[in-house]
């Protein structure tokens, strides 16, 4: 049975959080509510309120971007994601949840690195601490840079 959880793979280099994946229940608060801000609580409700807040929620935050309050995603889509991030996290795994940035992973490293160890470009496109590179923004280059 599906559960709501908070999946933070930590940076190989210096365990800070790589990425932020929580998937949250119809009808339930984020994980972290009580830490967020007034302004960050009136976004979510808001959010949440136009899509009638019966739908399982994706709040995301990537090495170059987000998304934001989040985002309603339907049971199928829940699923996915809630089995690409079973532990351990493996690299094979986390692609299968289709975020732009594989979650901070590295393919060849089959690591995540947070955005201190990416050495993320003004273009958004990173490279990992052994060189491999890739984009890391949804808005930027290709891979084949």
């Amino acid at each position: 049975m599906l559960q709501a959880f908070v999946a933070e793979p930590p940076c190989a280099v210096c365990e800070r959080p790589a990425t932020h994946v929580e998937l949250i229940a119809p009808g339930t608060r984020p994980a972290h509510w009580q830490r967020w801000s007034p302004q960050e609580r009136d976004a979510y409700n808001a959010a949440r309120q136009r899509h009638d807040g019966q739908h399982w929620w994706l709040l995301f935050s990537g090495i170059e971007a987000g998304n934001g309050s989040g985002r309603p995603v339907d049971l199928a889509e829940a699923q996915r994601i809630a089995n690409a991030f079973a532990q351990p996290y493996r690299y094979a795994a986390v692609t299968s949840a289709g975020f732009y940035d594989d979650a901070g992973f590295c393919g060849q490293c089959d690591a995540p690195y947070c955005y201190h160890h990416w050495n993320v470009s003004s273009t958004g496109y990173g490279k990992c601490p052994r060189g491999h590179g890739k984009s890391l923004d949804p808005h930027c280059w290709p891979d084949d840079l």
